[in-house]
């Protein structure tokens, strides 16, 4: 009977051991958690608010008008996947119950113990602020896309949606990126910078999700080769970005690469100007890229092989045996022929990509050549 007695204090001790270890571990890792970075706000008269001290009747008041509204809360993995997707936010790096998604007078806001996005209206009664429409309507768009909310926000909060795209960087709805696209003004240096660059306080990184949705709807998708530039006006400002990046570069998370990544966006379009201007007054830059690959940038790394480095002093003239070589429309030799070009005659390269290379003749005729037919001098 002792010895019973014995193994079950052993076994005991062993279980609290256990379970002081983990904890242990529980008390590390939520250590390791972070604060919550747009909590405290400073409201511009001396104090400050911090959302960490949310009233508590707020909450229940916002829970409670989405209950009566049938609002489906999502559960736990469903609500931090969505506001990771719509807000770019990840709520398992933080500690804090409630986190305010950005800087802002009335920032939206996620409740994580009920699962649901407070949101707050200055122009609803004090002092909640709380707009029962907006708070439901915002919720099961966001959450669950739902198509009756979406038209609601678009006639009643349209700014809201326009923050989701501009300012978060939210993509994946393709019919409201498209609805902001059409009123954005592309023009505008500052709302520019703020659809492309997230700002962490102290650095600003790429949205880079973006850069596909201007140019599917701005420019309506890329250029086959660089010989003309695709209309449109996503990237009128690039060029001013870039030049402030290179003179700023410690306000930018990795200014190099992000200046290579908005070449490589500008001549997806067949923009051109921007990056030839900036290797001329930038020599080392070249070999930078060289030296990285070209950041595994495609376009890029083309247009530095195959078409900078032909603006050097190199001509090309047609070389071919039979007196002539013919130019046609496209890369294959059973293509329709434009014009015949005889040999010795100077020609413009444009792209020197593949086996047949993008020409103009000196009539200003454009098409195509076998780079066989070609010389260099």
């Amino acid at each position: 009977m002792k010895r019973i007695s014995l193994l079950f204090i052993l076994v005991l001790l062993s279980c609290n051991k256990q379970e002081s270890k983990g904890h242990l571990q529980n008390n590390k890792e939520i250590t390791s958690l972070k604060k919550a970075p747009y909590n405290i706000t400073d409201d511009g008269d001396g104090t400050k608010s911090n959302y960490d001290d949310l009233s508590p009747e707020f909450i229940k008041t916002a829970k409670k008008i989405l209950e009566q509204r049938k609002f489906q809360f999502p559960d736990e993995n469903t609500f931090n996947h969505k506001v990771s997707e719509v807000f770019s936010i990840n709520l398992k790096e933080y500690s804090n119950p409630i986190i305010a998604l950005r800087l802002s007078m009335f920032p939206e806001v996620a409740i994580r113990e009920s699962q649901f996005i407070f949101i707050q209206d200055a122009n609803a009664n004090e002092p909640e602020f709380i707009n029962p429409d907006l708070l439901y309507h915002f919720n099961s768009y966001v959450f669950y896309n739902t198509p009756v909310s979406y038209v609601w926000l678009q006639s009643n909060s349209y700014n809201l949606l326009y923050d989701l795209v501009v300012h978060y960087g939210y993509n994946k709805d393709k019919k409201l990126v498209e609805s902001i696209f059409k009123k954005f003004d592309f023009n505008s240096l500052s709302e520019m910078e703020e659809l492309i660059f997230r700002d962490s306080g102290t650095h600003k990184k790429l949205k880079k999700q973006i850069f596909d949705d201007i140019e599917t709807i701005t420019y309506k998708g890329k250029v086959e080769d660089f010989s003309y530039a695709k209309e449109g006006n996503g990237y009128l400002r690039i060029g001013e970005i870039i030049n402030t990046i290179s003179a700023s570069s410690k306000e930018y998370d990795e200014p190099e690469q992000t200046i290579s990544y908005l070449f490589e966006r500008e001549l997806r379009v067949g923009i051109q100007g921007d990056i030839e201007s900036y290797l001329n007054k930038n020599p080392q830059y070249q070999s930078n890229l060289e030296k990285n690959n070209f950041y595994d940038l495609p376009t890029l790394k083309k247009y530095i092989k195959y078409i900078y480095q032909k603006e050097s002093s190199t001509i090309f003239t047609v070389q071919d045996a039979d007196g002539y070589t013919t130019l046609r429309k496209d890369k294959n030799s059973s293509s329709q022929i434009l014009q015949k070009i005889n040999t010795g005659e100077q020609i413009d390269v444009l792209d020197q990509s593949g086996d047949w290379w993008l020409v103009v003749s000196k009539e200003g005729k454009k098409g195509y050549v076998h780079k066989s037919r070609i010389k260099s001098e």
